[in-house]
């Protein structure tokens, strides 16, 4: 077995395969490790960051003190209850071209920290949704949240978290058959901005240290990986098969004509002998073998169906069968020298039993055997 094993490994079969696919996941692995990451902040030359408030909605909110550098976005504000969801946030809008496109990428990474403040929102704002009957909106909106602390801290939040929110699809008339995902190659601008919070009044402070769309390539490695490696057993255990049935298809269990007969038969059931032993006669018939043994044709059924649970002509052609699949793996004889040689009259009737018996013809029989 361990040589077989080896061979296999050896083989051309196995290692072509092997390093075809190997080169070409190892392409796919290069492509995603070498995406960079989309830098929006900080980012000046490429983005402007303004600020905003509920006052459009009624509401009396205030930024109370805002700075950019080249290392922080820092905010300070404080929510009022003159609207009844008081918020506060900044927009980033590209200023070189009129969309962020980041198709690439599966998760945004903020670099923040709070004070008085736990949690906030986050919303990416692409075209208008296809739909006729939406068409009047100016933009559409995914929205997720994002629990932080009031220590810096680096946080990857997946794009698949984001979609619509239930007032603004409320709003809109949005059925829940409508695109949910965000076009990540068509983003208009993207906001951040408080999350409702019961301390009204209250100074709170926003820093943000960085914003990027990032890729984590994580599941699709391992993915890969698993997908490989399952080619590799997969491709090994096929080859194994196919090794295996070749060496048992010169292991004929059914003694007959062509190899050494070691079953003793004796009594009625020497008409199995004389048929192991005469197979290739295309003549052979009940009446042959009960005129030579001296058993009656009804018997000879008989202990034929009692032992192998088929008729005469069944029998027959198994045996006939099988000393075709050796020589057609064994030998160089042609298919109608070898459907002669095994006992049948015509390489169309052979080429019939053939398939029936093992439902692919004796040629491809034969090429699916070469190893």
């Amino acid at each position: 077995m361990e040589q077989l094993a080896f061979k296999i490994l050896k083989s051309k079969y196995f290692i072509c395969p092997v390093i075809i696919i190997s080169l070409v996941i190892a392409c796919v692995l290069v492509y995603f490790a070498s995406i960079k990451e989309k830098v929006i902040f900080s980012n000046a030359e490429c983005y402007e960051c303004n600020y905003y408030t509920d006052e459009p909605n009624g509401g009396n909110s205030q930024v109370l003190e805002h700075a950019v550098s080249d290392s922080v976005l820092k905010f300070k504000f404080q929510l009022k209850d003159k609207f009844h969801s008081p918020y506060v946030g900044l927009s980033i809008t590209p200023l070189k071209k009129k969309f962020i496109n980041a198709e690439k990428y599966n998760q945004i990474s903020i670099s923040i920290l709070g004070q008085n403040i736990d949690r906030i929102g986050i919303s990416l704002f692409t075209p208008p949704l296809n739909s006729g009957e939406n068409s009047y909106q100016d933009e559409t909106l995914y929205h997720s949240y994002l629990n932080i602390t009031s220590q810096q801290k680096l946080y990857n939040l997946p794009v698949l978290q984001f979609q619509h929110p239930e007032w603004w699809e409320d709003l809109h008339h949005i059925s829940e058959t409508s695109k949910n995902k965000p076009d990540l190659d068509k983003i208009l601008h993207l906001n951040i901005g408080s999350a409702f919070s019961p301390d009204i009044d209250k100074e709170k402070t926003l820093e943000i240290h960085s914003i990027a769309f990032t890729r984590n390539n994580q599941k699709l490695f391992l993915t890969i990986g698993f997908i490989y490696f399952g080619f590799v057993f997969l491709n090994f255990g096929i080859l194994c098969l196919i090794a295996s049935r070749k060496n048992k298809s010169s292991e004929i269990i059914v003694s007959y004509k062509s190899l050494e007969i070691t079953e003793e038969f004796s009594g009625e059931e020497k008409c199995i002998e004389y048929i192991n032993s005469n197979y290739n006669i295309s003549t052979l018939t009940l009446k042959n073998i009960s005129e030579e043994t001296a058993i009656a044709q009804r018997r000879i059924t008989k202990i034929i169906y009692d032992r192998f649970n088929c008729n005469f002509k069944t029998y027959l052609n198994r045996i006939r069968i099988n000393e075709s699949k050796r020589l057609l793996t064994q030998s160089s004889l042609n298919i109608g020298e070898i459907a002669y040689k095994v006992g049948f009259n015509s390489q169309s009737h052979f080429n019939r039993v053939f398939k029936s018996e093992i439902q692919i013809s004796p040629s491809e029989y034969r090429e699916s055997h070469k190893f």
